[in-house]
């Protein structure tokens, strides 16, 4: 299956362990992104047991395409929610502030996410050439774009997580001090690919000078 970004490989088994009201996953892992220098080190999120869980109260039949599952539309929430809170949960072991859900941001990365797979291209300029910042503009986001990570790939909410942890660049855009905005988007082929669009930003920031595209500013 193809994909676009770099994978964080974590070593089996997964440790899972439950507390009153989180689970914890903890799971030695190698980052293979650094060119001849792997680095090894321990991952750990503690994800609330309510939005482990909240995809369960869906009783619908669960689809799969070539073994790919099919994200439903009852599950749109709780796929946001899990993205919210495990970028917050790998910032708060950085002692960063969290990030809220911002509905102008998730349209604009929706817009993306979707014509991207009409352009049969991960990448982040829109097929009228718009960069993230114009897209967030024309969704009424009022504030800066500090980063943009995609991924054209068949993972789902947990696994493409782990492969923006995994790479460099795309770590370094959730870790954006500044941020306080998150929107997150995917759009879903009937074959089961992903191409999915996370939008960090900064509610109310003055927007600095436009960045090289495919830097974590852009």
């Amino acid at each position: 299956m193809q994909q676009t970004h770099l994978a964080f490989i974590c070593e089996a088994p997964l440790s899972i362990k439950q507390g009153l009201n989180t689970l914890e996953f903890v799971a030695r892992c190698d980052d293979q992104t650094t060119k001849g220098r792997p680095v090894a080190g321990i991952l750990r999120l503690i994800v609330p047991l309510c939005v482990v869980f909240l995809a369960a109260c869906d009783t619908s039949p669960q689809q799969t395409a070539e073994g790919v599952r099919i994200i439903r539309s009852g599950e749109t929430n709780a796929v946001r929610t899990v993205q919210v809170d495990q970028i917050n949960a790998f910032r708060a072991s950085r002692s960063l502030p969290p990030v809220q859900l911002s509905s102008r941001l998730t349209a604009a990365a929706a817009t993306h996410a979707r014509d991207m797979s009409v352009q049969r291209r991960a990448w982040h300029f829109g097929s009228d050439g718009t960069s993230p910042r114009d897209r967030a503009q024309r969704a009424g986001f009022v504030g800066t774009v500090l980063g943009e990570n995609i991924s054209e790939s068949f993972d789902d909410e947990f696994e493409v997580f782990q492969s923006w942890l995994g790479d460099p660049v795309t770590r370094q855009v959730m870790l954006e001090p500044g941020a306080n905005r998150l929107g997150i988007a995917w759009y879903q082929e009937t074959n089961g690919k992903l191409w999915w669009v996370q939008l960090i930003g900064q509610s109310g920031a003055v927007a600095p000078a436009a960045p090289t595209p495919g830097t974590p500013g852009l």
